[in-house]
């Protein structure tokens, strides 16, 4: 029997499947969630279709948004790193590097499981953070470096932020915790003292606070003395590189014969 008119009034519209109605939710809604379901299950556990239940939509709204996973994790990568870079002042160039490895580890320590996340993301360029490249050249520049060795600067800059992070978050295994940190904290301690007298004589001091001879991430036992060390370390051997690189090429100029 043919409708109504009063019945086809009352009937709900149906919306097209993975096509967004007016008003509907935002690409930034999807990329808060996506960091939310990360935050408690991890990368690896992630999925779109979490995402999607969550936000009570259909999964293809979800690809409306996005073009898929890997583009959804490369935002959500942009999202925690969206305000690492420090604005530019009147301090030095020392000053600005340190604000920026310590802005990057309080982004990180939030979300520790978007640390193996943003160095993946880094590398393969899926999230281009132009504004943190841009101010680590600048600063760079204000170092000393020259066209000649700014590309090994820049990459030792990037790879010594992201470094210590991704090692100091590193998840532990997913399964079976208990007996897998028991079971390395045996090993680590019989260690023998004939084989390895050095390691023996400064485990006490290095066990569960060092890398590779922990069985807790930075999550349970932050490493923040050592954060800061490798900050000053990175910054004192930075400026040394450049120097000597400098000292090089004047010493080159000097050597070259007057026309």
């Amino acid at each position: 029997m043919a409708r109504t008119a009063t019945t086809a009034a009352a009937a709900p519209a149906r919306r097209a499947v993975g096509r967004p109605s007016k008003g509907a939710i935002k690409k930034e809604a999807i990329v808060a969630v996506a960091l939310e379901q990360i935050d408690k299950v991890g990368v690896y556990a992630f999925s779109l279709r979490d995402v999607a239940r969550s936000l009570d939509v259909y999964p293809a709204t979800i690809y409306w948004h996005v073009n898929s996973k890997d583009a959804l994790l490369a935002d959500v990568a942009g999202a925690v790193m969206q305000e690492v870079t420090p604005p530019r002042g009147k301090s030095s160039w020392q000053v600005w590097m340190r604000d920026l490895f310590f802005r990057y580890r309080a982004a990180v320590q939030k979300h520790p499981n978007v640390a193996q996340l943003i160095g993946a993301q880094l590398v393969s360029n899926s999230s281009l953070r132009t504004d943190l490249i841009d101010g680590v050249l600048i600063a760079l520049l204000e170092a000393g470096a020259t066209e000649e060795n700014l590309l090994e600067a820049y990459n030792c800059v990037i790879s010594s932020l992201i470094g210590f992070m991704t090692m100091e978050l590193a998840p532990m295994p997913s399964e079976e915790v208990s007996q897998w940190a028991d079971a390395l904290k045996e090993r680590v301690r019989s260690i023998s003292p004939l084989d390895h007298p050095t390691l023996a004589r400064y485990l006490p001091k290095l066990a569960n606070k060092a890398f590779i001879v922990r069985w807790q991430n930075g999550t349970e036992v932050p490493l923040d003395s050592s954060f800061s060390a490798n900050v000053e370390i990175f910054i004192a051997g930075l400026e040394g590189f450049l120097q000597k690189k400098t000292r090089a090429v004047a010493a080159s100029e000097t050597r070259k014969p007057r026309s």
